[in-house]
């Protein structure tokens, strides 16, 4: 069944799926993701994500805070946006899914190499390379979001 994509607002244009798609694939925005501790309080985890099938990834250390407050509940809301300019309007995404732990190690590793290149180049050097080999290792562990919906927004096409 394919995800909902919903208009964030009435009086502003939102994205289609192949808008959508575009800016999740090729932005290298942060997510914000947004889990609940065990008092039932909201807590934003900004995170590095890939997104791939209508699905958004991302990694962590496996005894992080978001990683176990997905694991006592697996209900996650995250956002994205660009910074309005002068010349280009501001466009973004949010939503409601629900997260697992990816307990497959080709795909985590394999996944978690996509994000290193996006966000830092090469895999194999330096920082990436620490990040992957701790994927390799199992001490960094994938996450891989379901969205129920998607809301957009895209101010560059409104109309004046």
């Amino acid at each position: 069944m394919p995800t909902r994509i919903l208009n964030a607002m009435r009086s502003v244009p939102g994205m289609s799926q192949p808008e959508l798609d575009q800016f999740l694939s090729n932005s290298k925005i942060i997510l914000r993701l947004g889990t609940t501790d065990d008092k039932n309080d909201p807590i934003i985890h900004p995170v590095w994500y890939h997104y791939m099938n209508n699905k958004l990834y991302f990694m962590s250390y496996r005894n992080t805070l978001k990683v176990r407050n997905i694991n006592r509940k697996n209900t996650v809301y995250f956002s994205f946006d660009t910074e309005a300019t002068p010349t280009k309007p501001n466009m973004g995404v949010k939503g409601k899914g629900t997260a697992t732990i990816v307990e497959d190690p080709g795909r985590s590793v394999a996944i978690t190499e996509k994000i290193v290149t996006k966000y830092l180049g090469d895999p194999n050097i330096g920082l990436g390379k620490g990040i992957v080999d701790a994927a390799r290792k199992g001490s960094q562990i994938l996450v891989e979001i379901r969205p129920s919906y998607f809301c957009t927004w895209d101010y560059g096409k409104m109309k004046l």
